[in-house]
């Protein structure tokens, strides 16, 4: 799509040139005419018999929403499209921390397609993936960002009409710091900071101070979340009992004090305020009453950010947000992509709670919307199979709608990404022999990393499917790579993911039932389907490693590689065992007698859950 720039466009020029590497689209002449004017609420594309092109709309980034429906009807004579968008600030949200730091570049690319979806915001989710000079072990060796790079990315977003803010931690979910024994006085367990001590909020200045220097935005977050046992650890050797909640209150007072010096607007995650007035310590409880004394401890400058991804009744969500109305504070609500169940997104669980959720927001005036998309236990699903999910929220928000044909034509527009090969992504995780009812299932994962003579999940997938539907995923795959479009690693990834998992799924399965039926004339195949299985894996992780060096830094693959490394001696191991069985050199394997037992689903059931921690899969003994 070639455009000429007018007066009130040549503002744009400079981002609309940066697009030009990630998009299609050119400046020329004899391009189209575009005009921009910036009013209203409502963002209108309108292209009249002259071929004069008019984008209207209240923020900077909704011309380039504009330019990506321009597309999609450039050959029209003349064009009228309104759209009116349904929240105030949509942002998207990159988990940075958990192993997959993505590049600078990378980015970019990310923003130029939330740019064009129509996002107003990025948060960028930094545990200790930023650089601060007074702590060299802070991000070493991690990925970590550096002013430089950060101050770039800001200006670039800023270029976009976005706005990019610091997701940062100021008290849990820092254990990859604090496990340096040069942080060992600023630790109170092993991934919560000690409260109350001096030498932490120097900490937590230095954070802010980095930040302000590095981001142009006025909110921060601050995280704050999942900090379960504050109090529990040096700090009650130090200060002796007092409960969490007291401790919290007083953190949240210093470091809201510290952001507002920076000139931020902190906000922080909901969570630890509704655990301290649940009996059980939770976050989501059917009946649950804040006491009025809770609600007035909250900061009314302190933004409360709801997050749940786990419900899938509107009514639930309902609830949930007016119970947090009733604090003082402005209140966002962050929803999940399903991104931390392994390699396999679960765009079903996404799709199943986005749409109540985000009904709930719009009809119970929440204005500010986040997408998360978290990376627990290694950051194994690639950022390229994320788009679906940006896409949807963006529909919604602008058309309030999710219908799966204009998500698909809408991805096609904003990225070239083909939503129906995303979608598919989610048969990684379950199969149609189970119930639909089954609790968040994560095939993909726990079958590529158990141990085939272990077979712990054996007896959960057996008659389930899984390997039939890994073959067929396989031959899905296959024909989307060889379209040779810009996603052919992507898809590369997921046809030898299923070659793997089509061989090693029930490799286990048929060892065991073999085994105990006295069919030693099995084993030497079996020994072939394993070496064969290791083979696989061998060419899945150079794929791997191709898809993470397109989106990622080097650092954190090495566990990746590891956990690959393990599933391909293993098999070697299970060939070797069962060919010496087979040919008669043993006679037996030990692992193979022990009875199975099922694990992730209960008797006379097909209601099955998953596992989510490599090293609870890996093995029974202790593995790390």
């Amino acid at each position: 799509m070639k455009l000429r720039l007018t007066d009130s466009t040549l503002p744009f020029e400079k981002a609309l040139r940066e697009l030009g590497h990630v998009w299609d689209v050119s400046l020329g002449a004899d391009g189209v005419p575009v005009f921009w004017e910036q009013s209203g609420n409502q963002l209108v594309v309108r292209k009249n018999e002259q071929g004069e092109v008019l984008i209207k709309g209240s923020r900077k980034v909704h011309f380039f929403r504009g330019l990506s429906l321009l597309s999609e009807h450039i050959s029209e004579p003349e064009i009228l499209i309104e759209e009116t968008p349904a929240f105030r600030n949509l942002g998207a949200s990159f988990d940075l921390s958990r192993n997959a730091v993505m590049t600078p570049k990378a980015l970019f690319r990310m923003f130029c397609r939330a740019a064009l979806m129509g996002y107003t915001e990025i948060y960028l989710y930094m545990e200790d993936t930023y650089q601060l000079e007074q702590y060299p072990f802070f991000g070493y060796l991690r990925g970590a960002f550096s002013k430089e790079e950060l101050k770039c990315l800001d200006a670039q977003a800023c270029e976009l009409g976005l706005e990019l803010i610091p997701c940062i931690q100021t008290l849990g979910h820092l254990e990859r710091f604090l496990h340096w024994e040069s942080s060992a006085e600023l630790q109170d367990t092993p991934d919560v900071l000690l409260a109350g001590e001096e030498k932490t909020y120097c900490l937590i200045e230095a954070m802010l101070k980095n930040c302000r220097e590095c981001f142009s935005a006025r909110k921060i977050h601050v995280g704050m979340d999942e900090a379960m046992n504050l109090g529990l650890g040096r700090y009650l050797k130090k200060n002796g009992f007092q409960s969490s909640f007291s401790i919290m209150l007083e953190h949240v007072k210093r470091v809201r004090e510290l952001a507002h010096r920076f000139g931020f607007e902190p906000m922080m995650w909901s969570d630890m305020y509704f655990r301290c007035a649940s009996p059980n310590n939770d976050y989501y409880e059917d009946h649950i009453e804040i006491p009025q004394w809770v609600l007035e401890s909250a900061p009314e400058d302190v933004a409360l950010v709801y997050w749940d991804y786990y419900h899938p009744q509107k009514e639930f969500y309902e609830r949930y947000i007016r119970l947090h109305q009733q604090f003082r504070a402005p209140l966002c609500f962050a929803g999940g992509m399903w991104t931390w169940l392994g390699p396999a997104i679960d765009y079903d669980v996404f799709f199943r709670n986005a749409q109540p959720a985000l009904y709930a927001c719009l009809e119970n005036g929440v204005q500010d919307i986040i997408l998360t998309t978290w990376g627990d236990d290694g950051g194994e699903t690639s950022p390229q199979a994320m788009l679906l999910g940006f896409q949807a929220y963006a529909e919604f928000c602008y058309r309030q709608t999710l219908d799966e044909e204009w998500l698909n034509r809408r991805l096609k527009a904003c990225t070239k990404a083909d939503g129906q090969a995303l979608r598919m992504i989610s048969g990684f995780n379950k199969t149609p022999q189970m119930s639909a009812d089954s609790d968040l299932p994560n095939g993909a994962k726990f079958l590529l990393y158990q141990d085939p003579l272990l077979g712990i999940y054996d007896l959960d997938i057996e008659s389930m499917g899984f390997a039939q539907q890994y073959r067929r995923l396989e031959q899905e795959f296959a024909k989307k790579r060889q379209e040779h479009d810009e996603w052919e690693t992507l898809y590369l990834f997921y046809e030898l993911l299923a070659r793997v998992l089509k061989n090693k799924a029930e490799l286990g399965i048929d060892l065991y039932r073999n085994y105990h039926a006295g069919k030693t004339q099995a084993f030497c195949m079996l020994a072939d389907q394993a070496l064969q299985a290791s083979e696989d894996c061998t060419a899945l992780l150079d794929a791997w490693r191709d898809l993470w060096e397109k989106e990622c830094r080097p650092f954190g693959f090495e566990v990746l590689e590891g956990r690959i490394a393990w599933v391909i001696s293993r098999l070697k191991s299970t060939a070797r065992k069962a060919r010496q069985y087979g040919q008669g050199e043993i006679s037996r394997i030990e692992e193979l007698e022990p009875e199975r037992t099922l694990v992730l689903r209960k008797e006379g059931t097909k209601c099955m859950h998953g596992v989510y921690f490599w090293k609870q899969i890996v093995s029974t003994s202790k593995a790390f």
